[in-house]
């Protein structure tokens, strides 16, 4: 967790209601990596990227390449294949970086045991910087985690549809 907390200081001022960008380093860069599973937590985080989530407001924003990260965002359960390629992408990081497993199966494996292809979650494999839970998290509280990290609350994004509103005249 220190490691995190030493990008965010370096990176933003504390205090304020929102956190203001300071250096170069706004928004927070997150590489995504979905190393199995149903692929339930990478269309929350999807979503979480196009829909009427305020991320960038909240200072994250997603990034193509590992070599441009600051944090590495990894769903699903690690399967063997997929090992190396997460360690490639961490490698590929720049220092000082972190590590977010969202989801249940990132964490501990979540309905996946450990069997000849599946290695289980990166909680007793990686020092993880922050859990996220769920099956899957919604967008809503992959933001909430990530703004834990501030110490920083968000405001629940707002239902773009009507609710059935009717008015009677007399």
């Amino acid at each position: 967790m220190g490691l995190i907390r030493a990008v965010f200081d370096a990176a933003f001022r504390q205090g304020g209601a929102r956190l203001k960008p300071v250096g170069p380093r706004w928004p927070l860069l997150l590489f995504h990596v979905d190393t199995g599973g149903c692929g339930g937590c990478g269309m929350e985080l999807q979503a979480l990227a196009a829909g009427p989530y305020d991320m960038q407001g909240a200072g994250f924003g997603f990034v193509p390449s590992p070599a441009l990260a600051d944090v590495l965002l990894v769903t699903g359960p690690l399967t063997r294949t997929m090992a190396p390629v997460l360690e490639a992408a961490w490698q590929a990081m720049p220092k000082p970086k972190g590590l977010i497993c969202v989801g249940g199966c990132a964490v501990d494996g979540g309905i996946f045991p450990e069997n000849y292809a599946v290695l289980g979650g990166l909680d007793r494999k990686a020092t993880v910087d922050l859990h996220i839970p769920g099956c899957p998290p919604s967008p809503q509280q992959v933001l909430d985690g990530l703004c834990s990290l501030f110490g920083q609350r968000t405001q629940p994004a707002q239902n773009s549809q009507a609710v059935g509103s009717s008015s009677t005249s007399s």
